[in-house]
């Protein structure tokens, strides 16, 4: 439901009109305005990706989110409490209208003298000063909510650590995806920083030109008191255009500060779960317990051998312990889907038939066939490779079907190799 929300506000936001600067003409507003589409466009496009993501990994979580219904509730109430403090910062910005207000009435009582206008100019830099305090102390109280939200988020998915470990192999395949979304929101916070000082700096010029609009009335007055009429219509205009200002920025701030919460809402959310993947690709990285793998060989030849098991007393490698040289069976310490592979070199002018065998049961052959009918001295190789999943202590061998002997030499030619895949 949440990303529900999510996508009709956005949808919502594209096509809400774009809010021009007063400081820049007629095609920079438009230049502004297409730009500012392309980018919540794109930004819609990466979401509808995510949700496409999202649902292959919920079908994965539907059996557990019953588990994760009182997480949730916690996380609601946080919610919550965060839109009650938005809602005590819209009540600051109301109040901040009011007292535009009240600078409009006491602008109006500068056309009774000189000193009365001097006053109320100091007063206005002070109001002035007074509203960039208060949005610092704003923008200081968002960044408290946010940091309270994300340890909250980090807290859901620190809970839900052991369901996520059932689709380790989806997430693997999300890595990528959401490694180029990092870059992608990357940008997007240095976009979005660019965009707040680039504000920060419109909104900082208009107040030096508001202040040396005051300095030159106020010479005006002085010098000319016949020119008093004219001072204050400029004084009404330099009031009227203030008060724009001062409104367009306000729903602008508003815009920006709901458009950074969703977007610190979805780089959250990708940010938790890449962690989570790569703290599940450090673990399998560094647990070296999980590594299985062996191979052995034949270092001589029997031309008559017609046992049952063909032991490999030759180890060249033997990860994990768990292929036995004396009687020929690895024994699977954890379960897990293994790959195993055989390789058979004929004895002179003879056949011989191997499988690979799980508990007695046999899964795949190898066959090097010689022809009777041909006088060549020849030796013929046989191979094949299974993937089995073993249960822990299932045991795999190498069996004779049918055939008699095998050849090899002192660097083995006839093998039996395994390793776990996973």
């Amino acid at each position: 439901m949440r990303v529900v929300c999510i996508l009709a506000i956005l949808l919502s936001f594209s096509d809400a009109e774009p809010i021009s600067s007063f400081l820049t003409d007629g095609e920079n507003k438009t230049s502004t305005s297409l730009e500012s589409k392309d980018q919540e466009w794109n930004d819609l496009s990466i979401l509808r990706q995510m949700i496409n993501q999202e649902t292959v990994i919920r079908l994965a979580l539907v059996k557990n989110v019953h588990a994760l219904v009182n997480d949730v509730t916690v996380i609601k109430k946080s919610l919550a409490a965060s839109e009650a403090r938005f809602t005590g910062q819209q009540q600051t910005i109301d109040a901040l209208k009011i007292q535009v207000n009240s600078l409009q009435q006491e602008n109006n009582e500068l056309k009774n003298s000189s000193r009365i206008n001097e006053a109320r100019i100091m007063e206005l830099e002070t109001k002035l000063q007074s509203v960039n305090e208060n949005f610092s102390t704003l923008r200081d109280e968002l960044n408290v909510i946010q940091k309270d939200s994300d340890d909250k988020r980090r807290e859901m998915f620190n809970k839900t650590h052991s369901v996520l470990d059932d689709i380790k192999i989806e997430v693997r395949y999300l890595s990528v995806t959401l490694l180029d979304f990092k870059e992608s929101t990357e940008t997007e916070n240095e976009s979005r920083d660019k965009k707040y000082e680039e504000l920060k700096r419109y909104f900082n010029n208009s107040v030096e030109e508001l202040k040396a609009e005051i300095v030159q009335t106020e010479l005006n007055l002085t010098n000319n008191k016949v020119l008093i009429q004219n001072i204050i219509d400029s004084q009404s205009e330099i009031r009227g255009t203030f008060t724009e200002i001062l409104n367009r920025t306000v729903t602008k701030l508003e815009t920006q500060l709901k458009t950074s919460e969703y977007e610190q809402l979805k780089l959250s959310s990708a940010v938790a779960s890449l962690e989570v993947a790569n703290m599940n690709l450090s673990r399998l990285n560094c647990d070296k317990s999980s590594h299985h793998a062996f191979t052995a060989g034949m270092s001589s030849y029997d031309n008559d051998w017609t046992g049952d098991t063909l032991v490999f007393p030759t180890v060249i490698c033997n990860l994990g312990a768990g292929y036995n040289p004396s009687t020929g069976i690895f024994t699977a310490p954890p379960a897990g889907t293994y790959v195993f592979f055989i390789s058979v070199q004929s004895a002179y002018q003879k056949d011989i038939w191997l499988d690979i065998v799980l508990n007695g049961s046999s899964k795949v052959r190898a066959l090097a066939w010689y022809d009777s009918g041909s006088s060549v001295r020849i030796h013929q190789t046989g191979t094949n490779l299974v993937i089995l999943h073993l249960q822990n202590a299932d045991r795999v061998w190498v069996k004779r079907y049918s055939g008699v002997g095998y050849y090899s030499v002192s660097t083995p030619i006839t093998t039996f190799s395994g390793f776990k895949l996973y």
